[in-house]
């Protein structure tokens, strides 16, 4: 249960720094650049919306070539398009066309022409203007202009453009003056102020139009709900709605504009923009005429089809529940199913913020991916250390329960088969003496914390001589040396003996005994696959356990065969005992023990 909860706080604490993580790299230009993407993504995925108040007049590739005159000189169309757009029944003509200099030394009427269009018109004609062009004004008076100016039917129609050159949102009105005098408005939002017979309202940083608010930012601009691509609004060329104009067919005209708000405006190369729709494509016929992207903003005003972000707590409440998803399917279900689980995650969590967007909400889908992202790769790392920490914990229980040499052979083969093979050890049985006639006077629970403090002493022994624990016999150790430890070959005699010396003249409340016999053996698993024990085999242990037990007629402490005693070299000063007869063997076994310990048997003895 502590596991399973540590998991789960684990997984809280990813989901959480997911969270975090996605806020701070939120704030970098290139994140930035991902949410503006995936945003454009998101109108792809819904698609074309309807459209009913606009019509838009456009001065196409037909138009130019229908009309003989250069596109400055065009004052009288314009006229008669207002003029068109009144017989139709329009509620306002809008045109986003900048009339930077007067035209009245190359064409002497033209600018009058439209300027009294404009005042007389029965239908609001507003005139859009670029503010960079309009500082010329006093020195280049433009009729239109300073009519327009005065009726109150001017209006910017410069477009705002993000950091990568896309239009996505449009500034509706400008910063308020230091003497607070009247604030310009946006071409779409004059038109919206006209199409509605209302005044646009500006106080204490809100806007509002008709009694409803307009959801702006804090640079006053508004994100543009696009309908669709270019050429989504309706359109009629210009020629051919003057022509309509001309013939007195008024029927048409009403078919086109009546009730609508009409824009009149070029659609070019030079004035074509990427818009959310362009992001899949690179063709110029994919960008958007201005005209239409003010008709676009127009639209999302009159319709109040505002697309505002997701709430801040809502927000987060949505990283940290794709989070804390990531994290579930990932720590619960098999590296696999974790993966396909996660993606699967990640589709929902895409479905939710495309369902949102339809309602006007926006969730990133770039900073719900960077969250599910950031929460699977933190999974990862976390199961990754975890599998590496039981790994170790199963390793270090196999040493602990098994021996060292198992854990390695299991490392090595990466399997666990019964097999075996076939070595020459050394092997060392001990024994404690008077250990039964001990027990029957202490109490259950001391005996087994005494036993455990000399166990605990003789395998540090062992280990210390690189010897190998095979298992324990009641009070007993059976140990085995072998040139597998990573030691000189041959000298695993050597080593046993001088690890049972020690061991039996240890410090301590027990007496041990030790019998050493050098020999093949066969070391593996026995067993079942269901039940298996690694273990030595052969008579070379059974011969070890049997010198161990002959120590005490022998007023031993330690008992070596000749096979063991050859292997010293000398090295170690011994005592040879004589043959004895072991059971179950038909030649005696020369026995031998180390001098020292005989001296200090003989001296213990005497005193």
């Amino acid at each position: 249960m502590a596991i399973h909860w540590r998991n789960w706080a684990w997984g809280a604490a990813i989901a959480a720094g997911g969270v975090i993580a996605t806020q701070l790299l939120s704030t970098t230009h290139f994140v930035q650049l991902l949410n503006l993407k995936a945003y454009d993504a998101q109108f792809l995925l819904r698609g074309r919306q309807p459209v009913s108040n606009v019509l838009l007049v456009v001065a196409d590739e037909k138009t130019l070539n229908t009309f003989p005159e250069l596109q400055a000189f065009w004052h009288p169309y314009y006229a008669d398009a207002i003029r068109g757009a009144a017989a139709g029944g329009a509620k306002v003509v809008a045109f986003d066309v900048a009339f930077g200099i007067p035209v009245t030394k190359w064409a002497p009427d033209a600018d009058q022409i439209l300027a009294e269009a404009v005042s007389t018109s029965p239908v609001p004609a507003i005139i859009g203007y670029v503010p960079a062009l309009m500082a010329k004004q006093r020195d280049w008076p433009v009729p239109v202009n300073m009519i327009a100016g005065a009726l109150g039917l001017a209006a910017f129609a410069n477009l705002t453009v993000d950091s990568d050159d896309f239009v996505r949102r449009q500034e509706l009105i400008e910063a308020p003056a230091p003497d607070g005098g009247p604030q310009a408005r946006s071409f779409a939002l004059k038109i919206a102020e006209k199409f509605t017979g209302e005044e646009a309202k500006f106080e204490r940083g809100r806007l509002s139009l008709h009694g409803r608010t307009i959801p702006i930012s804090e640079d006053r601009a508004i994100a543009v709900d696009f309908a669709g691509p270019a050429d989504t609004f309706p359109r009629v060329s210009l020629s051919d709605f003057l022509a309509a104009y001309k013939q007195g067919n008024v029927d048409q005209l009403k078919k086109w504009v009546e009730g609508k708000a009409v824009l009149v405006g070029p659609d070019n190369v030079e004035d074509r923009y990427p818009t959310p729709f362009y992001t899949a494509f690179s063709s110029v016929k994919w960008t958007t005429a201005g005209v239409e992207i003010h008709a676009n903003t127009l639209e999302t005003i009159l319709n109040d089809r505002y697309l505002l972000p997701l709430p801040a707590a809502l927000r987060l409440a949505a990283l940290l529940l794709i989070g804390l998803m990531t994290v579930t399917v990932s720590i619960s279900f098999s590296v696999g199913r974790g993966a396909a689980a996660a993606i699967a995650a990640l589709l929902l969590a895409f479905g939710v913020a495309e369902g949102l967007f339809y309602r006007g909400w926006v969730l990133s889908d770039a900073e719900l991916t960077l969250c599910w992202l950031t929460c699977l790769v933190a999974t990862i790392v976390y199961r990754f250390a975890a599998a590496e920490k039981r790994r170790d914990l199963f390793r270090r229980a196999v040493s602990l329960f098994v021996g060292k040499q198992l854990a390695t052979t299991l490392d090595d083969a990466q399997q666990i088969t019964l097999t075996g093979t076939r070595q020459t050890v050394t092997i060392l049985f001990t024994d404690i003496r008077g250990f039964t006639a001990f027990c029957e006077e202490k109490d259950p629970a001391v005996v087994v914390d005494l036993l455990n403090e000399y166990m605990r002493t003789m395998v540090a022994i062992v280990v210390k001589y690189r010897g190998h624990v095979n298992k324990f016999i009641g009070d007993g150790i059976l140990a085995v040396f072998s040139d597998e430890d990573g030691s000189t070959p041959g000298d695993h005699g050597m080593r046993a003996v001088q690890c049972a010396v020690e061991m039996v003249t240890v410090p301590g409340r027990f007496q041990t005994g030790a019998g050493l016999h050098s020999g093949p053996v066969v070391v593996g698993n026995v067993g079942s696959e269901d039940k298996m024990e690694y273990t030595v085999l052969g008579d070379t242990v059974n011969l070890a356990s049997r010198l161990e037990s002959l120590n005490k007629e022998n007023k031993t402490r330690l008992l070596m065969s000749g096979s063991t005693y050859e292997l010293l070299g000398g090295r170690v000063e011994t005592k040879y005992l004589g043959p004895v007869p072991v059971r179950g063997k038909a030649v005696p076994i020369d026995l031998h023990t180390v001098a020292s310990l005989m001296a200090a048997t003989a001296g213990a003895e005497h005193h």
